[in-house]
């Protein structure tokens, strides 16, 4: 049994659930806090979500394709593992980073005025 296979299919279905359904309820749930921080401009607010949405996809996709070319050959289940906790654990914690700066860098310019009249013109 091919080890390297075995975890690229653990890995493709954690990372996809990772992906594709947190991205899903950050979209979905994001709107509301966008909404607010953007004083209720629809469709600005709509515009940041779906760009964030993007990003998040981008630098998941881009992650995942590069983590697993750089992969040693697997030749133990401890060595499997040690490989999907490292890399599981990595994606979430730059993607937390990530999360948090973005509303950080949000939460800051829908305090600037000149930004929010950028939105409603």
């Amino acid at each position: 049994m091919n080890l390297n296979l075995l975890a690229y299919g653990i890995y493709l279905l954690v990372t996809f659930y990772i992906t594709v359904i947190v991205g899903y309820k950050f979209y979905k749930n994001g709107i509301y806090l966008v909404l607010e921080l953007f004083q209720n401009n629809v469709l600005g607010a709509h515009s940041i979500n779906k760009l964030l949405l993007v990003g998040y996809y981008l630098v998941n996709l881009v992650y995942l394709a590069m983590s697993i070319s750089l992969w040693p050959t697997l030749t133990s289940f401890p060595q499997l593992f040690q490989i999907l906790f490292n890399e599981v654990s990595f994606i979430l914690l730059a993607l937390s980073f990530l999360h948090y700066n973005n509303i950080f860098w949000l939460n800051y310019l829908s305090k600037r005025k000149d930004f929010i009249k950028f939105l409603t013109h």
